[in-house]
């Protein structure tokens, strides 16, 4: 394939040295030259940094590797949307400074999904290194966009028109701006293709993974009713249940089924129900029922595990527990 479509690449850094990521940055410099493909901008975005990081990107800008921006320090959101505005490539991708792609076709792999598709958005499977050094593998299916489950963005690539007329990181929310975006692009019908197939590799412990909690949950339910599960006339409730397919566990059957008439999207739809009566029909005969079909004990959970509440024949509140700080 040709090399004609720009590829740009992003990576925002702040105090390497201090961070302690000088060799890991080193490895996300070495990943990126080493593509096979020929046509590649990568962009270094310093926020400002306070130690001899600049010292260390200059080393590479002036092998010819990379160009560098400076950027006040305001956050990592602020810093990839700055190498979103300043990429001159079709599309782009993030790659963080302890991160690298792991094949050295992953460059090439994409821009020739992207460009035989005509597709806006692409991403792949990713190598997961955990704290503890052991590996494991993260994918996820374009259909668990919708509740909260997608691909870490070091494996994606955006059309960047796209991106900037989508309104790149949405500052209204505070957490996980990468996979709004992601639901961003499948909200508004932009054609996503993907590999199953490790291309890259990216290490546990980064600022979203830290961040995990209420708040990332409570930022994930406000993107999704404000961008679409309002205008499908969902409640926020409901919206809070289907990250995950957390209702699965804590909702009857009937309830589940009841809920997907509210998606009109029909791919996920079909995906929901596909997904719903896979559980049931694993955990079917589980539970404690009277003459066989009335449930005798039921409880939920709300989304964030602070309260759970007990039924009586599955409809006769009879007891409830709740967790400080809730």
């Amino acid at each position: 394939m040709t090399n004609s479509v720009k590829m740009t690449i992003v990576t925002p850094v702040w105090n390497l040295y201090k961070a302690g990521r000088v060799e890991t940055f080193r490895q996300t410099m070495e990943s990126i030259h080493s593509q096979t493909y020929g046509n590649i901008e990568h962009i270094i975005i310093n926020n400002n940094s306070t130690d001899d990081t600049p010292k260390l990107i200059d080393e590479y800008v002036q092998k010819g590797w990379s160009t560098c921006h400076f950027q006040p320090v305001q956050g990592l959101w602020h810093a990839m949307q700055k190498g979103l505005e300043v990429a001159s490539g079709e599309y782009v991708n993030f790659m963080n400074s302890d991160d690298y792609f792991c094949d050295d076709r992953a460059v090439e792999i994409a821009a020739n999904r992207l460009v035989e598709e005509n597709a806006d958005m692409f991403y792949s499977g990713s190598n997961r290194i955990h704290q503890g050094g052991t590996v494991g593998y993260w994918w996820a299916d374009v259909w668990e966009f919708y509740v909260g489950i997608c691909p870490n963005h070091q494996s994606v690539w955006v059309r960047v028109k796209d991106a900037l007329e989508l309104g790149g990181f949405d500052f209204n929310y505070k957490l996980s701006l990468d996979d709004h975006m992601m639901r961003t692009f499948l909200f508004n019908d932009k054609k996503i293709v993907s590999v199953n197939k490790p291309l890259v590799s990216f290490r546990d412990g980064g600022w979203t993974s830290a961040q995990q909690g209420n708040e990332f949950v409570l930022d994930y339910v406000n993107h999704f009713y404000d961008k679409m599960g309002k205008s499908w006339g969902m409640t926020f409730e409901e919206c809070s249940e289907i990250r995950g397919f957390y209702l699965f566990d804590n909702q009857s059957k009937d309830y589940c089924l009841t809920l997907a008439e509210k998606f009109q999207n029909a791919g996920f739809r079909q995906y929901y129900l596909k997904r719903l009566h896979e559980y049931f029909e694993n955990h079917a005969g589980t539970g404690c029922y009277l003459f066989g079909s009335v449930p005798l004990l039921t409880s939920k959970t709300n989304h964030v595990g602070t309260k759970t509440k007990y039924y009586l024949f599955g409809c006769f509140p009879i007891y409830k527990t709740k967790k400080d700080g809730w």
